[in-house]
């Protein structure tokens, strides 16, 4: 059985799908949603937060000096403007990053440093959408699957 193989460009699409994921359910969170949180976790501001902060991390690891155009953000009180720049600096320079990962023994391989990065935004998206609907705020389920709809963007 022959799989095919996954080109770089591949990956790269991959990311942008994320990143406008996380765009859209930023864009489904009202302003006054961004103190709520999924009980005791971080509110949905500290998880977008968090997000770009992981990304500043990886991408400081192999490009400090482009890392630096990441800005560190208060978890308190960053706001829309400021978290949908951060997820698209960050994006753009992740896709450099996948770019210029290199396999060395006992590191993860392109496909598996780019699923746990992927799955770690996911778990965030979870507890974001988790924060929505314990607070009375949730999406409609058309505007949730609407996510997912990546043959229409």
């Amino acid at each position: 059985m022959r799989m095919d193989v996954a080109t770089m460009e591949d990956f790269k699409e991959a990311w942008r799908a994320n990143n406008r994921i996380n765009l859209e359910l930023l864009a489904l969170c009202p302003d006054e949603s961004f103190e709520f949180k999924p009980g005791k976790g971080k509110t949905i501001r500290s998880n977008y937060v968090h997000i770009i902060g992981m990304r500043r991390a990886w991408i400081e690891a192999k490009l400090p000096k482009e890392a630096t155009a990441i800005s560190k953000m208060d978890w308190k009180t960053a706001g829309r403007s400021e978290i949908e720049h951060e997820l698209g600096t960050s994006s753009q320079l992740m896709e450099a990053l996948f770019e210029r990962h290199s396999l060395k023994p006992g590191k993860m391989s392109l496909a598996v440093f780019f699923a746990y990065c992927v799955a770690h935004e996911a778990n965030h998206r979870a507890q974001i959408e988790l924060a929505l609907r314990l607070n009375g705020a949730e999406p409609t389920v058309a505007k949730l699957y609407a996510l997912w709809e990546w043959g229409k963007k």
